[in-house]
C-alpha cells in the first residue's frame, strides 16, 4: 500500500521580508499567534500525513527547535535536508538533495510560505492522480506561478505563463510516486548540468508531455503565498476571520 509524505520547501532567504527574516526563517513568521509552518503541519496532521521532509537554508536550527517545541506526537516523522548553497540556488537544488528520502511514497509538495484552510488540503490529499491547486476565477498575477492548461492537464508552469489557457497556480501539489520520480529524474539532469538557479517547475516543463498533472480547482477557498509585507498583512486579516 502506498503512503504519503509531505515535502515542505523552506530553503530560501526571504529577502523581500527583511528585516523580519534577518534572524528568523520566513516559515516561522506568525499568522495570528501561530507560525506558517505550525499551521501547515497541524492541517496536514489533521488529514493523516505523518511523514515530512523539510528542506532548510539559513537558520535551520530554529526550524528544528520550533517543530520540537510545537509537536510532541511520537508518530510524527520529520527529516531535515539543509542546502549549503541556499544563497546561489533555487529549491530545485534542495529537492535534488532530498532525493534519497523521496523514493517510496506519494508526495504532497508545498512551498513553505503557503497558508491555506483545511478544506484545501482535504481536497488535495484525496486525489488519485497527480494534481496542482489552481484558481481559475482569479486574475492572473504578474509575478506568481501560472499554469497553462490544455485538455484537462497542466502542460507548463511558470511566472511567465500568460494567455487564455493560463490559470493562477498555487504551489501545493499531490504527486503519485511514479510521476514524481519522472520529475526528479529531470531535476537530476538539470543539476548535473549546473542549472540550479531556476524553479524546479522548469524541469517539469521539459517533460510535461510524459506526466498527467491535473488542475484541482478551489472554490472561494483560502490559499496564498507570503512573499512580502502586503501578503503578510492580508493573510493575517483573512486568517483572523477563519479562526
Amino acid at each position: 500500500m502506498k503512503t504519503m509524505k509531505a515535502l515542505i520547501l523552506n530553503s530560501g532567504v526571504a529577502r523581500r521580508l527583511k528585516p523580519l527574516t534577518d534572524n528568523l526563517p520566513k516559515c516561522l513568521l506568525e499568522i495570528n499567534g501561530k507560525s506558517i509552518l505550525q499551521r501547515q503541519i497541524e492541517l496536514l496532521l489533521s488529514v493523516g500525513v505523518k511523514k515530512y521532509i523539510i528542506t532548510t537554508g539559513p537558520l535551520q536550527e530554529k526550524i528544528i527547535n520550533h517543530v520540537k517545541e510545537k509537536f510532541q506526537d511520537p508518530e510524527l516523522d520529520v527529516i531535515y535536508i539543509n542546502s549549503p548553497k541556499f544563497e546561489t540556488t533555487n529549491y530545485i537544488y534542495s529537492m535534488w538533495l532530498a532525493r534519497n528520502e523521496l523514493n517510496d511514497d506519494d508526495i504532497l509538495l508545498l512551498h513553505g510560505d503557503l497558508v491555506f484552510e483545511k478544506s484545501v488540503v482535504q481536497k488535495i490529499v484525496t486525489q488519485k492522480v497527480s494534481s496542482a491547486i489552481v484558481d481559475r476565477a482569479s486574475k492572473l498575477p504578474e509575478k506568481d506561478f501560472k499554469g497553462e492548461i490544455q485538455n484537462g492537464k497542466i502542460i507548463k508552469i511558470g511566472i511567465d505563463v500568460f494567455g487564455k489557457e493560463a490559470s493562477f497556480l498555487l504551489p501545493l501539489y499531490y504527486w503519485t510516486r511514479e510521476d514524481f520520480h519522472l520529475w526528479m529524474d529531470e531535476i537530476g539532469t538539470f543539476v548535473k548540468k549546473g542549472i540550479t538557479s531556476c524553479y524546479a517547475e522548469n524541469a517539469f516543463n521539459e517533460i510535461s508531455e510524459t506526466i498527467d498533472l491535473h488542475p484541482l480547482d478551489i472554490d472561494n477557498e483560502f490559499i496564498m503565498e507570503i512573499d512580502n509585507f502586503d501578503d503578510l498583512k492580508i493573510a493575517r486579516q483573512i486568517q483572523k476571520k477563519l479562526n
